[in-house]
């Protein structure tokens, strides 16, 4: 029998990590380039905050991270720190309930000025959530887009800016007002080019990928691009499936001239068993932007 896993000690712990970023060490952030420099995608610092968290607490696992919020993005340019700071800071520790975290990333200039940049509740779990089941799937070909996987990256005034390390959008499956269906396959990425953010329970870049629809949708309808800003919450159930077909459905929640927040759900497409949930977020709010405002300078 597997040993039982040791009983967690209720007392709260504070934890700092520091690290340098590098393009050299990041060979990914070639192809996530917005106005002509490489920006840390927010899913990273996300996958960052989860993976610390998880090898503090290996017996635990990665289940939700709760309001996520992008304060300062991190560009590869001259105002580069020399160091980040990931803190962690244990709210609640229980062996019923897991372990959840204050995650905040955050960094100094040379004149000793703090920016912070990502934060997050992380919470872990020592058991496996059931996957759920999909209520709402729903893979009827309705309106569509006509457009080759090729078409939707870098090739066009209403392209998506992402380079290979991010693509994965095989076909529009249906698109209307309320939301939009897509299926999608993310190819393996070498471990060299994953540098400092190595996929572990949470893949960083299916992650970036999932949120694409919603690009082609407000390009679609609106003629604008759209950037990260918050996440109420994301939760995974189980592995996203890689050099495998899986679907995005995104759902609009809300719409104003600056903004759109959405509910997003990956799935996959089995038709005799059980619609599986692989991972969602609920809440995730996304700026609106020009196109011309992301070309390259």
């Amino acid at each position: 029998m597997p040993p039982s896993k040791r009983t967690l000690d209720p007392e709260l712990r504070t934890y700092q990590i520091r690290r340098r970023l590098t393009l050299a060490n990041n060979p990914f952030l070639y192809d996530h380039e917005i106005a002509g420099y490489p920006v840390l995608p927010a899913t990273c610092a996300m996958a960052w905050m989860i993976n610390a968290c998880e090898q503090l607490y290996p017996e635990c696992q990665f289940f939700s991270c709760e309001n996520f919020k992008i304060l300062k993005g991190i560009v590869f340019d001259q105002n580069l720190a020399n160091e980040y700071i990931l803190d962690l800071k244990e709210i609640t520790k229980t062996d019923s309930e897991g372990i959840e975290f204050e995650a905040r990333i955050w960094s100094k200039t040379v004149t000793e000025k703090i920016h912070y940049h990502f934060t997050s509740q992380i919470r872990l779990l020592r058991h496996s959530a059931d996957a759920p089941t999909y209520e709402g799937l729903n893979l009827t070909h309705g309106e569509g887009i006509a457009t080759p996987q090729s078409s939707f990256y870098r090739s066009g005034d209403l392209a998506l800016f992402h380079g290979p390390a991010f693509q994965g959008i095989d076909r529009i499956v249906n698109i209307g007002p309320e939301g939009i269906t897509a299926q999608a396959t993310w190819k393996s990425l070498s471990e060299k080019s994953q540098g400092q953010f190595p996929i572990q329970t949470v893949n960083p870049y299916i992650v970036d990928l999932s949120m694409h629809p919603l690009w082609i949708w407000t390009q679609h309808f609106y003629q604008k691009a759209c950037l990260p800003a918050e996440v109420q919450k994301y939760e995974q159930f189980a592995a996203i499936p890689v050099d495998k077909a899986f679907y995005i459905t995104t759902e609009l929640k809300a719409l104003t001239d600056t903004s759109a927040t959405v509910n997003l759900t990956i799935h996959n497409d089995i038709h005799n068993d059980q619609d599986l949930i692989y991972a969602r977020m609920t809440g995730a709010k996304a700026t609106l932007l020009k196109m011309n405002l992301l070309r390259q300078k």
